[in-house]
């Protein structure tokens, strides 16, 4: 079935972009966004070739392998978009990396220095 749009130029020309740089056309991309909108899984629930790209990404993420920052760039998220992060690691049925609790502590003991040092300034 075929469809027609009317689209303005620049958001056209954006979505061409966007599918060059993710190795899609815009056909696909257009596609991948109506049955995201809608929550269409295709004929047996099969995923789409968006979502096979961005299980890649966020498995990745999952195994520590790339920042969360860097998984958001990849598959088109803003820093801001952070509620859409967390609802395709759920739709995908992405675990979440784990945490590593030294890390952390160390982390917390730089953070707890800087209190200390920027009280001990004033």
């Amino acid at each position: 079935m075929q469809l027609t749009v009317h689209i303005d130029d620049s958001l056209l020309l954006a979505a061409k972009k966007h599918a060059h740089e993710t190795g899609r056309t815009v056909d696909e991309v257009v596609r991948d966004l109506m049955a995201r909108e809608v929550g269409w899984r295709g004929p047996e629930g099969a995923a789409s070739l968006e979502d096979e790209r961005v299980l890649s990404v966020l498995r990745t993420y999952s195994e520590g392998r790339t920042t969360r920052r860097r998984a958001m760039d990849e598959i088109g998220l803003a820093p801001d978009q952070y509620s859409d992060f967390v609802d395709l690691m759920q739709r995908l049925r992405v675990p979440w990396p784990q945490v590593d609790r030294k890390q952390i502590e160390r982390q917390a003991e730089i953070v707890a220095e800087a209190i200390e040092e920027a009280s001990d300034e004033n």
